[in-house]
């Protein structure tokens, strides 16, 4: 169950009918709505707009000085194009072309007046609830994306360190070999020296001087052999 803090929204009232301003006033208060703001003259709406940052505007079309339709246009600028920003028009006129006109230029519903108090404030709840569905959303939004730049971060590290551990692997293989290839030929050298000259000790027609010296060889092979091994 999502809860919606609906009442603690912030609510902009603009229409130059003091009369107006004030049944929608009095219908908010009796809902328990607090931070509800209000203006007659359309020549206040951008400033009172940076300065409350409301989460709807309740916004009358025709008035003098500015119409409902050129705060609209002035207000683009000021609404973030990927935020749903709920703008309730007020307008006694009934026509098609009015209402297609207001949908084009940013409004999201309409009130006609005179009001029905029961229909404002269910207008009012429901866009209210739709802008922050879509806040949520947003921030669910913000929050995957994070997670998703936070998973690739990690993959990107797991992938250099097993690059990383690759070349140090590639590079022991190297060195074993090097070491295998070197103790090999450490091995043969005394071995072939120990394998060539044994035979010939046995020989009967060697000297014993010859003897001698095929003895100091494989004394010497030998050694170097257990020196090595």
């Amino acid at each position: 169950m999502i809860n919606l803090n609906l009442k603690g929204s912030k609510i902009l009232i603009v229409d130059d009918q003091q009369a107006n301003v004030d049944i929608l006033l009095g219908l908010l208060e009796a809902k328990a709505y607090p931070n509800v703001y209000s203006t007659t003259d359309p020549r206040e709406v951008l400033g009172l707009f940076e300065k409350i940052n409301p989460d709807i505007l309740l916004l009358d079309l025709l008035m003098p000085h500015f119409t409902g339709y050129q705060i609209m246009e002035k207000l683009k600028p000021l609404i973030h194009r990927e935020t749903y920003f709920p703008i309730l028009v007020l307008t006694a006129d009934v026509s098609d072309s009015a209402k297609l006109k207001a949908l084009a230029g940013g409004a999201k519903d309409f009130l006609t007046k005179p009001f029905d108090l029961n229909e404002v404030d269910l207008r009012i709840c429901n866009l209210l609830k739709t802008r922050y569905l879509h806040l949520q959303l947003q921030n669910q939004n913000v929050i995957l994306e994070e997670k998703v730049q936070e998973r690739t971060l990690e993959l990107e590290n797991t992938i250099k360190a097993l690059e990383i551990a690759k070349v140090k692997a590639e590079a022991s293989d190297r060195l074993k070999t090097a070491f295998m290839n070197n103790i090999s030929h450490e091995i043969r050298t005394p071995l072939n020296g120990i394998l060539g000259f044994a035979p010939f000790i046995i020989q009967p027609d060697i000297t014993l001087e010859e003897k001698e010296e095929f003895l100091e060889v494989l004394n010497f092979s030998s050694n170097r052999l257990m020196n090595t091994v």
